[in-house]
């Protein structure tokens, strides 16, 4: 098993994205959620995740990878579908707030950094 799918199985994962200047953000997000991040991830892929809980402590070692958002509307109901089933209740939760809010999901793809 890869390191990057050991960190499927966790609840949350910290996401270090970098800025254009390279300045390391860090956020929580639950593992197949989009991260509100897609900016930093369109101008630099590269990314950093590491097992963590819901307030960002980390709870594992960094593991380096690339970030793809995926586009497509099939990509993004399959992924809506996978955390529905991960997480259950508080997806539900989730997207009642994201529907009152107006707000869109975006699936992203994680892939090792050093494959091309």
């Amino acid at each position: 098993m890869t390191e990057l799918q050991d960190l499927a199985a966790a609840a949350y994962v910290s996401i270090e994205s970098y800025r254009r200047d390279d300045a390391a953000v860090r956020t929580p997000v639950w593992i197949t959620a989009d991260a509100g991040k897609l900016k930093r991830i369109r101008n630099n892929s590269k990314v950093r995740l590491a097992k963590c809980d819901a307030s960002g402590n980390l709870e594992g070692d960094w593991v380096e990878a690339q970030g793809r958002i995926l586009d497509s509307p099939a990509a993004l109901k399959a992924q809506l579908r996978r955390l529905r089933a991960k997480y259950g209740w508080k997806y539900l939760a989730y997207r009642l707030i994201s529907v009152l809010r107006r707000a869109e999901s975006t699936a992203i793809e994680f892939t090792p950094a050093n494959s091309n």
